[in-house]
């Protein structure tokens, strides 16, 4: 829900701090003329508090210090979410956490909408104001997620695999054998040592699969619907996918910045 810390007059949309609280790392912004200005990235697990969150903020231009920024934030890890929003109340100004129910643009299709990761609806709809109704939309973080929106500019939900990383991790933690490797852009599709076939699996492989989910979800929304990719791995991913896409790399924070703007009226 959108709350208000303050009752001092409205802060506009250009005071908009958005933030996208993920496993492995979080991203943030100033909301500013229809696009996310002065991004930065910063371990999730080093936020433990307003301070740290303060400090963060501190870095971003025209924001010394935060005070009377409104926040409107997405997070899968509660704990970093609670020190955004310590934060947010000693700052004043006004705070939207959003949930995978929150009202958003987007007819939302998904069975239970509260166990609807909030970033997964938050990219959606990002993807809709960038590239229209149908879309396909890729995250490649921690995990990789695929979802679809109809034509009708409805979330229908879409399919979860592991990530890059993660997967590569699970084998090296799973197996007696095989060596814990980091990801890296290979030279070639065909590996000649472990080492390698594990980063040809993870980069590649992650790859064929977008593709054939992308494929299998046209099927379904359309074949005009465009392929927009997101996530801390995109870049690398998107090196080696062989159909058409878009790479938005704040699209997250678009679609966060989206929904608070749909939902101020509802203060």
């Amino acid at each position: 829900m959108l709350e208000s810390e303050t009752d001092g007059a409205e802060v506009g949309v250009s005071g908009l701090l958005v933030v996208d609280i993920g496993n492995t790392r979080t991203r943030f912004g100033l909301w500013e003329d229809g696009g996310v200005e002065g991004v930065s990235a910063v371990a999730t697990e080093s936020i433990a508090g307003p301070a740290e969150v303060a400090s963060q903020v501190a870095t971003l231009s025209g924001a010394p210090g935060g005070h009377g920024l409104s926040l409107a934030l997405c997070s899968v890890v509660p704990r970093a979410e609670a020190a955004w929003l310590a934060w947010q109340r000693k700052q004043g100004g006004r705070a939207l956490a959003i949930r995978g129910d929150t009202p958003t643009p987007l007819d939302n299709c998904y069975d239970d909408p509260q166990a609807l990761g909030p970033d997964r609806l938050a990219a959606a709809v990002g993807a809709v104001r960038r590239l229209g109704a149908p879309v396909i939309v890729v995250s490649l973080g921690t995990a990789t997620v695929v979802d679809a929106v109809s034509e009708e500019a409805e979330f229908l939900g879409g399919a979860i695999v592991a990530g890059v990383q993660t997967g590569l991790t699970a084998l090296a933690e799973r197996t007696a054998a095989l060596p814990q490797v980091t990801v890296e852009a290979p030279e070639r599709t065909i590996g000649r040592d472990t080492e390698e076939c594990l980063s040809i699996g993870a980069v590649v492989g992650t790859a064929a699969l977008v593709e054939g989910l992308a494929a299998r979800l046209r099927d379904i929304v359309g074949d005009s619907a465009p392929l927009a990719l997101t996530g801390g791995y995109a870049e690398l991913i998107s090196e080696h996918i062989w159909i058409e896409h878009e790479m938005l790399p704040s699209l997250t924070l678009e679609g966060i910045a989206t929904i608070w703007e749909h939902n101020r009226g509802r203060a």
